[in-house]
């Protein structure tokens, strides 16, 4: 009897085991005769069912969360191109983080839902986990702010090691207003690299209530506008043309302005007193404009706000049509830079190994004190020297325009003999296309 009732129960056991086998072998085929379905559309078919699939997820994501989408991304090839966006706002790198965690949530919710989306997956080997989105961050003709706030916030998968398994990652980049290309060593620019797992963990200890928004400190829009009118001023007392100035700096978020980071160009030369007089006149006057708003005085780390605060750096250029902005290889100063309250004066000389190159070396430095006392007891310029320096600066600013306008003048003509002078409004254009391009003002 009992081995009958064990030979039942272990013919039960089989039973429940043969049906189990064919149920799972039967889902398994269904979904594998599914993806080899989609498996066979053609190359075409698939882009042009990823390009639909794109648009209906980046104009979603426009309406959602205040963006741009920029028509393109992954179409091609979805394993290297991501979904991108404008945000036409300034950002910190918490609301970057916040609102690049809920994209890719949201476009791997997405692919999951769309059976051809994750068949061209397949094929690539990727996962919906391992897609992310790319988003810039900038105002007026999709300029980047330059303020120290977040440029950019970019997506790629990499694998982890000896793993097959590919992780999704982060990078952060942000672009240093007080930072200088010619120092070539990456200065510029502030690159925070995290994996997806990281981010989430520290969106998780900082609440981040609407990405759709940037979530102004109480300063921000005062000490803008304040900015804004400092540097126009600078431009009109000394010429001077500022590219952008900023507060934040990446990944150090502050309830307080901590300091001041910017930089500007004077094109013209000039020699180490006149370069002392010119950075200490505008490092005085962002001084009193900063200490002299009421707005702004409940922020200011310090009251009053110190030159120790303070990061300017003062380039000296000239300007070359087809070239840009490029230093002066005489004499004078390079450039001058105010940090930690030292002021340090550069200039070049030429290369010990090539006559041909230069290098650009330390010409002098002194504190911002020491600056101040040698600026006080040094004697104005004489009356000679004042007329020397202007008729200079006069014969340069004369030799630079008519370089443009024997440019114009040759192109004019070419014109008039190749198109019997229909085309006459063509110079005019290169005319300002030839200008140094300006930045526009930057606005919120």
């Amino acid at each position: 009897m009992d081995i009958t009732n064990h030979i039942t129960t272990f013919s039960r056991m089989i039973v429940f085991v043969v049906i189990t086998l064919i149920t799972s072998s039967s889902r398994v085929c269904c979904e594998e005769s599914q993806f080899n379905t989609y498996e066979e559309l053609t190359e075409t078919q698939y882009k042009n069912h990823i390009n639909e699939f794109q648009r209906s997820f980046g104009k979603q994501m426009e309406s959602e969360f205040n963006l741009k989408w920029v028509e393109g991304g992954f179409v091609h090839n979805f394993s290297n191109d991501q979904p991108e966006f404008y945000a036409y706002r300034r950002a910190t790198l918490e609301e970057v983080r916040t609102l690049v965690l809920v994209l890719t949530h949201k476009l791997s919710l997405a692919i999951r839902e769309d059976p051809i989306m994750l068949s061209y997956l397949n094929k690539l080997s990727l996962t919906p986990d391992t897609m992310g989105v790319n988003i810039q961050f900038v105002y007026l003709h999709n300029w980047s702010y330059d303020d120290g706030s977040i440029d950019s916030v970019y997506s790629y998968h990499s694998k982890e090691g000896t793993s097959t398994v590919k992780k999704l990652y982060f990078q952060y980049t942000s672009t240093d207003p007080f930072g200088d290309f010619s120092t070539h060593d990456n200065s510029v620019y502030t690159r925070i690299e995290e994996s997806f797992e990281d981010a989430t963990k520290l969106h998780a200890a900082i609440a981040i209530t609407n990405p759709a928004i940037h979530q102004t400190a109480g300063f921000e829009d005062e000490l803008i506008q304040i900015l804004a009118s400092f540097e126009a001023e600078m431009k009109k007392k000394y010429g001077l043309r500022f590219r952008s100035s900023g507060w934040m700096v990446a990944g150090k978020p502050t309830p307080n302005i901590l300091e001041i980071r910017t930089k500007c160009t004077y094109l013209h030369s000039a020699d180490n007193r006149e370069a002392r007089e010119l950075i200490l006149l505008v490092a005085e006057d962002l001084l009193n404009t900063l200490n002299d708003s009421e707005a702004l005085r409940p922020y200011l780390e310090e009251y009053p706000f110190p030159a120790r605060r303070l990061k300017l750096r003062m380039l000296f250029r000239k300007e070359k049509y087809f070239v840009g902005d490029v230093p002066y290889y005489d004499e004078s100063m390079e450039s001058a830079v105010l940090s930690d309250d030292i002021i340090t004066y550069y200039h070049h000389i030429p290369n010990a190994k090539d006559s041909n190159m230069h290098d650009r070396v330390v010409y002098a430095q002194e504190s911002y004190q020491e600056a101040q006392k040698t600026f006080e007891n040094t004697p104005p310029p004489t009356l000679f020297k004042k007329t020397t320096k202007g008729i200079k600066n006069f014969i340069s600013s004369t030799i630079h325009f008519l370089d443009l306008a024997v440019i114009v003048f040759f192109m004019f003509l070419l014109l008039m003999v190749t198109t019997g002078g229909w085309l006459l409004i063509i110079p005019v254009v290169i005319f300002f296309i030839l200008r140094r391009r300006r930045s526009p003002s930057q606005e919120d």
